[in-house]
């Protein structure tokens, strides 16, 4: 049914029961699973030099968080104790909805398949009046996605 999934997580725990349920479609479905974490903070070279702040060190601490983001994901997965899955973890900058769709995207141009990708993703749990007045990302992933989205929500313990 879906030989791709795209699971978007920002490595909260509200994010983490979607990530659960991407990892158990895509070993039902046989299905490649890429894993995106999106960072807005990220900041290109330009940005950093107008900022006059060292690029060497912000890269630095850019790639660490890239690191250790990418650990975390490895964990997620590894704790739902479902083998035999084709993972790719994804890091990227940007604002998540614009750059969760390129990726859909990007996949969907490579697959040439119906139905796929499927992205799947929590709800991000930021309760803000902004928000409420804008929409959450998920919200706008939905309204704009040319292929299925499946959103998790956030049930509180």
């Amino acid at each position: 049914m879906y030989s791709h999934i795209l699971c978007a997580t920002d490595l909260s725990p509200r994010s983490d029961e979607a990530l659960r349920v991407a990892v158990h479609m895509a070993a039902r479905y046989d299905a490649r699973l890429s894993i995106l974490n999106v960072h807005e903070e990220f900041m290109d070279k330009e940005e950093m030099v107008m900022l006059r702040v060292s690029v060497e060190q912000m890269q630095g601490r850019f790639k660490e968080i890239a690191t250790k983001c990418r650990q975390q994901m490895q964990a997620l997965v590894t704790a739902v104790g479902v083998e035999d899955i084709e993972v790719d973890y994804l890091i990227r900058e940007g604002k998540p909805g614009d750059i969760i769709l390129r990726i859909a995207e990007d996949l969907a141009n490579q697959i040439e398949e119906p139905n796929s990708p499927l992205i799947i993703m929590g709800t991000n749990g930021r309760d803000s009046l902004v928000e409420r007045l804008l929409g959450s990302e998920a919200e706008y992933v939905v309204r704009h996605a040319s292929c299925p989205v499946l959103v998790i929500p956030y049930m509180a313990e």
